[in-house]
């Protein structure tokens, strides 16, 4: 059955590259399958700080055409991806701050999510776009693979069912109703991963079993997992409780059911604190192969 069409929309930034268009067949199966518009952004941007010292008006004419060429060729892209009954907007913005841009928009009009193909690489003195988005983005942030999606693989919902913080507590339902809007949108199963946290200093000094400790903490998330379980319609055998490092775990038992999407929420640190100790959501963007959609408290 379609989804209802809705006025949201879906927000795509462009692949810069003409015959690589990931982002954009990805925005348009998920605005079809949500019953949203798409709203397609293709960023442009030369530098012509000396032309336009020299000459201007030769400078203004030089971006216009740079502009109206990335136009046309957004364009013949938009209809080689176009969906039936699909309505699509677009613009080609000159501007090389693209988290930026996306911030402003979406603080004015906020679409239901922002999809960006993903470009995984950090350093101290860089921090790319995707970076920027996960950070700092208001609406959900998807960021895409070349993996196509497909009804037989699951949405997997990323959760801390240990958590006593009342605002990690509503970020948890928060993924979950999510994912499970997603996998009901996609025709596919929803699972959830929890990764069960034991101190490594414990274990190393042979102060815990690792192995029965795991149990334990198992045994007293079976209430919550039961709960869950009925609260959602999610069968519990979909809920994977597995000791480990958090987004080894993630990663991990999303590649096990083969995972389409992976949906987690990110606190989004920012500074020397994000630089040095990151956060559970970049960890697994650095180590996953699928698309992952972050999002907000």
């Amino acid at each position: 059955m379609p989804a209802k069409k809705s006025d949201k929309t879906v927000l795509i930034i462009a692949d810069r590259e003409e015959n690589r268009q990931v982002a954009l067949g990805r925005g348009f199966h998920l605005a079809e399958a949500l019953g949203c518009k798409a709203h397609v952004v293709a960023f442009f941007h030369e530098s012509l700080a000396s032309l336009k010292d020299s000459n201007p008006a030769i400078a203004e004419r030089v971006q216009k055409d740079l502009l109206k060429h990335r136009s046309e060729s957004l364009a013949r892209q938009v209809e080689k991806h176009q969906r039936p009954g699909l309505k699509v907007s677009s613009e080609v913005v000159w501007s090389k701050r693209v988290h930026e841009w996306v911030e402003d928009a979406c603080k004015k009009n906020p679409p239901v999510a922002v999809v960006k193909t993903g470009h995984r690489s950090e350093t101290f003195a860089y921090t790319p776009t995707d970076w920027h988005l996960i950070r700092d983005c208001s609406v959900p942030t998807l960021i895409v693979s070349d993996k196509q999606w497909r009804k037989t693989r699951p949405v997997v919902a990323a959760v801390d069912l240990a958590t006593r913080s009342r605002s990690k507590q509503k970020l948890n339902e928060k993924v979950i109703e999510t994912s499970r809007k997603y996998a009901e949108a996609l025709g596919c199963p929803l699972y959830l991963v929890h990764a069960l946290h034991i101190s490594p200093v414990l274990t190393e000094l042979d102060l815990i079993d690792e192995h029965s400790h795991a149990r334990e903490l198992k045994e007293k998330l079976e209430p919550k997992v039961k709960k869950l379980a009925a609260k959602y319609d999610i069968a519990e055998k979909n809920i994977i409780l597995k000791r480990g490092p958090a987004s080894k775990v993630i990663v991990s038992e999303s590649a096990r059911v083969k995972a389409q999407l992976l949906v987690i929420g990110t606190v989004g640190r920012k500074g020397a604190r994000a630089k040095f100790l990151g956060n559970t959501a970049e960890e697994v963007l650095m180590l996953i192969h699928t698309d992952v959609l972050t999002l907000k408290p």
